[in-house]
């Protein structure tokens, strides 16, 4: 697809936005129960993800690699993007996923969705509630957790999935099952939300390096979107000008009395 092929579209990025702070509050800390204002680089990406459209109408990015460091709210804005699927994306029948390297961690992303729709007066009266599921009866739609076990997902037809923490996957079959599992979607949304691994054979580093390929120019993919939040190799890790180019919610969800410490620490004990 060409350039042309694509246009942004500033009411649907709104509506996204909107979405989040009108219907959503955090749930944890000290913002619990204040409403959900996005961040300017949450705003970005969700204004980025729902606004980029095709010429038909659908969404221009399918896929989403967004890789951030521990503490910056991943977990809250990965949430809010499986909300705004089940509740507001125009797709009857929509199935939505939260997956993982375990039930466990797939269920954080779910929880934290779950309190959101519990806290919210617009979302509450639209949903049923249940350990593992949130149901929306007007568009039969569901939002969902998933286990690693690759071999009972065959025959899903996910509308929207929640990757996290990619790089503690095991494998890439639960991954390759999802995937293929979109495709008789219209405008089905993967969202690979994941901190740093180190593993150069995982399905993690393949994306990684295929979202770098597309970010840098190598890879010409525009229905995969880029977003990473990290040092490069040249970068002295104890500089805190790092500290802020790397942790978009420095300050936010993240104090730097924390990396402070942390840094500290890690100058004592080369170990950790």
């Amino acid at each position: 697809m060409g350039v042309n092929e694509f246009h942004y579209d500033r009411t649907a990025a709104s509506m996204a936005i909107a979405f989040f702070e009108a219907a959503l509050v955090h749930v944890k800390g000290e913002w619990a129960h204040e409403r959900f204002r996005l961040q300017p680089w949450q705003r970005q990406i969700v204004g980025d993800l729902f606004g980029w459209k095709r010429r038909d109408g659908t969404r221009r990015y399918r896929k989403a690699y967004i890789e951030v460091p521990r503490k910056n709210g991943k977990s809250t804005i990965a949430a809010g993007i499986a909300l705004y699927l089940l509740f507001a994306d125009g797709e009857y029948g929509a199935d939505v996923y939260s997956a993982a390297a375990d039930r466990e961690q797939a269920a954080i992303v779910f929880e934290t969705a779950k309190q959101m729709v519990e806290l919210s007066p617009l979302l509450r009266k639209r949903a049923e509630l249940f350990k593992r599921s949130i149901f929306c009866a007007e568009t039969m739609s569901s939002y969902k957790v998933l286990s690693a076990d690759a071999y009972t997902k065959h025959g899903l037809n996910p509308h929207g999935i929640i990757f996290d923490e990619l790089h503690a996957q095991p494998n890439r079959e639960l991954w390759d099952v999802l995937n293929t599992g979109m495709g008789a979607r219209r405008q089905p949304l993967m969202v690979m939300i994941t901190t740093a691994g180190y593993d150069r054979t995982s399905i993690c580093w393949e994306q990684r390096e295929y979202a770098r390929g597309v970010q840098e120019g190598r890879f010409e993919d525009p229905s995969f979107y880029t977003c990473i939040y990290g040092a490069a190799d040249d970068d002295d890790w104890l500089d805190p000008a790092v500290w802020e180019k790397v942790n978009p919610n420095l300050g936010v969800t993240i104090k730097r009395e924390y990396l402070e410490t942390e840094a500290k620490r890690a100058v004592q004990s080369p170990a950790y």
